[in-house]
């Protein structure tokens, strides 16, 4: 009688083997497949990577204290690093005589260099206010040749800086300059730049670029395309730049007292050279009524209104007319507020220019040569005005 003496097979704890079963490789893999994907777990399709804000750049206060020391003349500061990214940049320097410190860790040397230069602009307006700093005088500039002229390189066409015209627009208009929020995510990053007075944000946190500077860039550009849409931007900006502050065109003297005709009330403003705000065409107008420049006077608005402005007019030594009741109330903008205000300051002057003329032609009416002269009594005040009973001198022409 034979006796079997095959071992049997083992199930082995964690084996795919069955009992009295052998399985070939392919349905062995299948087999630690199906087990591998039914104990593995699966990953949330909802939840995605964020972009993480590391620091926010701002050069506000590193602009402000450069214009600062070039007008009164202070040598700039010299600006002394420790630290390192893990535990944090400080810095510290020696600025007019006192030693200045940022003990707070900071994520960047940019950071902690802007709050720095925060400290040395409170410390030069305190020495403004009590009258212990005297502007430089003016150098005169020197003309110098070019002795090695730059090379331009043709084939490369010229990269717009939306950054720099950006900058120097802001400039322009006297406003706060823009704060830019860097993200990183991996190795990309996007940017955010906030601007005081808009609400919301230019830019995008999710836009990804593989530099810092670029996603600058394209925040810069956006807010640029927001101000041409609005309005706001130059005609004369070029992608180079060379945005300037509008100078305020000057009124020359009259150098003759001889009266001349005047042009009507409806183009004596609008045919002013330069003139294109009512606040120069109402003082133009007044200084031919024979009222000093007009004083706009602001209103302090209140911490519920931030924004909003009240505006008046007053004219200094202006008898009747020194305060011509032209005052606008809660608009926002500054420089808004005191168009409006313009506004109707102007259609009061050409109304009482118009009250004078029409006074002078009643006067004039019959009298030999009265038309050559009958822009004469409107800087004069006119019989009748309310407040002032002054009689106007007429000089009368012998026939």
């Amino acid at each position: 009688m034979g006796v079997d003496t095959t071992p049997a097979m083992t199930a082995f704890p964690g084996s795919f083997n069955v009992p009295g079963q052998i399985l070939s490789i392919d349905e062995f893999k299948a087999q630690a497949l199906r087990k591998n994907s039914a104990s593995a777990v699966k990953p949330d399709p909802e939840a995605q990577l964020q972009p993480r804000a590391f620091a926010p750049r701002s050069s506000k206060f590193m602009i402000e204290l450069h214009e600062k020391y070039q007008a009164y003349g202070i040598p700039r500061p010299h600006f002394v690093f420790s630290g390192d990214g893990e535990e944090g940049f400080r810095v510290s320097t020696e600025f007019m005589g006192k030693e200045l410190h940022v003990t707070e860790p900071c994520g960047s040397k940019q950071e902690a260099k802007e709050r720095l230069c925060e400290v040395c602009l409170n410390l030069l307006k305190e020495l403004e206010s009590e009258g212990k700093l005297e502007r430089a005088p003016r150098a005169k500039k020197q003309k110098t040749q070019n002795v090695h002229p730059e090379v331009v390189e043709k084939d490369k066409a010229p990269v717009v800086n939306y950054i720099g015209q950006l900058l120097e627009f802001q400039r322009s208009t006297a406003s706060s300059q823009p704060t830019y929020t860097d993200y990183q995510l991996g190795q990309s990053f996007s940017c955010e730049l906030t601007i005081d007075g808009h609400p919301d944000p230019f830019g995008s946190r999710t836009t990804y670029f593989t530099s810092k500077k670029s996603a600058r860039q394209h925040a810069a550009s956006c807010a640029v395309a927001d101000f041409q849409a609005a309005g706001l931007w130059p005609d004369t900006a070029t992608d180079l730049g060379g945005i300037k502050k509008a100078k305020s065109p000057r009124v020359p003297a009259s150098s003759s007292t001889i009266p001349t005709p005047l042009a009507p009330a409806s183009s004596i403003a609008d045919n002013l050279p330069g003139a294109s705000s009512y606040a120069q065409r109402a003082a133009h107008l007044a200084t031919q009524l024979g009222l000093n420049t007009p004083e706009w006077r602001y209103a302090t608005s209140s911490a519920s209104a931030q924004g909003f402005h009240t505006v008046s007019c007053f004219f200094k030594n202006g008898g009747p007319h020194e305060d011509p009741d032209c005052e606008v109330r809660h608009v926002f903008g500054k420089k808004k507020a005191k168009e409006e205000c313009a506004r109707l300051v102007l259609q009061y002057l050409e109304g009482l220019r118009e009250k004078r003329m029409e006074y002078a032609r009643g006067v004039m009416a019959g009298m030999k040569g009265g038309e050559t002269v009958i822009g004469r009594p409107v800087g004069k005040v006119a019989e009748g005005e309310a407040g002032v009973g002054v009689t106007t001198e007429v000089e009368e022409s012998g026939g």
